[in-house]
């Protein structure tokens, strides 16, 4: 009888042991053994990819949902020629080599003059390619999404995927990005994802990134330098005495260029009636003082402290890498301007990424306690719990409404009456309908501002408008009503409360 082999040796008697039979060979071997080697290789593959495949879905589903809700909001007259009608007639300059003249703000207004932000010359070429305030749109909706991924990347490294995918949903329904998304385009979107990188880049101990990185803020907005000074701080802080030459040289550039764009190039370009800096208390000592009373009495600036700290379930004010928002914070609420205290407008941006990235760095340090992963688990689960009772209440809930999908009858008036108005032309608009008008157009405000000594051929009111700027929904009327008393102007279509003047 042949031996059995193994494939046969069920034939066997359970139990016995054929001592005669020859030990079955097994050719599997070598395979397995190459075989276990390629699962290794590919585990540890996989867990070199984790974090940046976590990171990049954040990337690619929060940029999604920033472009629909942005472009949505816009096709429905959601925008306003303060401020994203301003930054496209500044970019439409640029995409042409010429100075950003905006006549939304008024005659002769350059918006150097208002804020130092050099880089959106940058969007440019992308506009000559697209001219839109859409490509303004995206470009702020990308950037914010960028900003998602070294955040989730070093949460999911550092923290395993769970507390990863758990901080992509904390930062990415993240009140503050929410708001500046709702309110137009601001020159800020390229800080975010700078900020992001530097300070993820700090936590990493990789402090010439980290300082790098914030090199280009001071480029941003002109309070953006104080920010490169606090940030050049923290690295030192961190990263020891190999640090302080390098951090101490970023803290002079931020300082050089604050001084350069507040006290040089903004005053250069601006008009003698407008400053900034009387926004502001008139002594550091009033300054402190209306801050401690305000906060006493539960004002606006009581409550974005709150929310500042309520998105990282308090966890940010342990760690170090939140003294980078202070300069930001600092000078909101010193400012006598109530809008700068709010959690409303695009103001908070800036100060997601600080948040966030100190929320990790403190649930690392709790882990080095010793803290068990249920508790770390346990907090980022309740930083993704708050953002997503936040959004409830907050702009990217139009996401999950039908009516945000429809069509809004306001812009198809304005697309239709815009069709009469010869390319080129300038056209006074209302603040809600400036946008749509300000790529063929030469647009200014209606009513007329102060600083506005332009005659426009042609007039477009929204009657339906109930915004504050630069007059309300009366101030309007009263001023369309004058218009249509006089001879200079007459009517030429209404379509769903929108009316269309033209100069005689």
């Amino acid at each position: 009888m042949a031996s059995p082999t193994v494939s046969d040796s069920d034939d066997l008697t359970p139990g016995v042991v054929d001592d005669t039979a020859p030990a079955p060979v097994d050719t599997r071997a070598g395979d397995n053994l190459r075989v276990d080697r390629r699962i290794a290789a590919r585990l540890q593959l996989s867990s070199w990819q984790a974090p940046w495949v976590v990171a990049l879905a954040t990337f690619v589903i929060t940029a999604a949902l920033y472009i629909v809700y942005a472009v949505r909001r816009y096709e429905r007259l959601g925008f306003t020629g303060w401020d994203l009608g301003i930054f496209t007639q500044a970019v439409k300059a640029y995409s042409r080599f010429e100075a950003p003249m905006v006549p939304l703000e008024g005659t002769d207004i350059n918006l150097m003059g208002d804020h130092f932000q050099p880089w959106i010359a940058l969007i440019g070429p992308l506009y000559r390619l697209f001219p839109s305030p859409i490509t303004l749109l995206v470009v702020q909706a990308l950037l914010f999404a960028v900003a998602a991924v070294p955040i989730v990347r070093l949460a999911t490294k550092q923290l395993g995927a769970v507390i990863g995918v758990l901080v992509a949903i904390a930062y990415g329904l993240a009140w503050g990005v929410a708001h500046a998304l709702a309110f137009d385009f601001h020159e800020i979107a390229l800080a975010v994802p700078l900020m992001a990188f530097s300070l993820v880049a700090l936590v990493e101990q990789r402090w010439r990134a980290a300082l790098l990185y914030a090199l280009p803020l001071v480029f941003c907005k002109e309070d953006l330098g104080l920010t490169v000074v606090v940030l050049a701080g923290v690295v030192a802080l961190r990263c020891g005495p190999r640090t302080y030459r390098w951090a101490a040289g970023t803290a002079v550039w931020g300082l050089v260029w604050t001084a350069l764009a507040a006290k040089v190039i903004v005053p250069a370009f601006s008009s003698a009636d407008y400053s900034y800096g009387s926004k502001f208390a008139e002594s550091p000592a009033e300054g402190v003082r209306e801050l401690v009373l305000g906060f006493a009495a539960g004002d606006a600036r009581a409550s974005t402290a709150f929310m500042l700290l309520v998105i990282t379930v308090f966890l940010a004010v342990r760690s170090p890498i939140a003294l980078v928002a202070i300069p930001t914070i600092a000078w909101r609420f010193w400012s006598t301007n109530h809008l700068y205290w709010s959690d409303d407008y695009h103001y908070d941006a800036i100060l997601m990424p600080v948040m966030f990235v100190a929320m990790i760095d403190a649930l690392m340090t709790l882990r080095r306690r010793g803290s068990s992963r249920r508790v770390l688990t346990g907090f980022a689960a309740g930083a993704a719990v708050i953002a997503v009772v936040l959004t409830a209440g907050g702009p990217l809930h139009r996401l999950a409404e039908r009516d945000f999908y429809t069509p809004a009858t306001a812009a198809q008036a304005v697309a239709a009456l815009e069709e009469q108005i010869p390319a080129g032309e300038s056209v006074a608009a209302t603040n809600n309908i400036a946008p749509q008008l300000v790529a063929d157009h030469e647009v200014t405000l209606f009513p007329r501002l102060d600083r506005d000594r332009s005659i426009p051929q042609w007039i477009m009111v929204d009657t339906n408008t109930y915004g504050m700027f630069p007059t309300s929904q009366q101030g309007v009327r009263d001023a369309l009503s004058k218009i249509e008393n006089g001879r200079e102007y007459r009517e030429v279509g209404e379509r769903d409360g929108v009316v269309l003047l033209e100069r005689r």
